[in-house]
């Protein structure tokens, strides 16, 4: 997820390096960028971010939530996500 505000904790590092992993393993990845005059966000994300220097990234599952009407999600989602989850504790 991607905001001109920062009010996520994802930046161009943290991203690069969980796209590289995700194309490493086949892993298909959709780009979020939150409109820049609509707030969002707001993560616990920015804030431990500032606190503890450790790379961080906003990765969610698409669903029908209450945050987006336009939010759905398949089985290969979540299949995605464990994937890469797994890919990651490999390292």
């Amino acid at each position: 997820m991607f905001n001109a505000n920062q009010s996520y904790t994802t930046d161009s590092d943290s991203n690069s390096v969980y796209e590289q992993l995700c194309k490493e393993n086949g892993i298909p990845v959709q780009k979020f960028v939150n409109r820049s005059d609509e707030r969002g966000g707001s993560t616990i994300g920015p804030i431990s971010s500032t606190q503890v220097d450790i790379r961080s990234i906003d990765i969610g599952n698409p669903m029908l939530a209450m945050y987006s009407i336009r939010e759905l999600a398949g089985v290969k989602d979540h299949d995605y996500v464990i994937q890469s989850f797994k890919a990651f504790y490999k390292l």
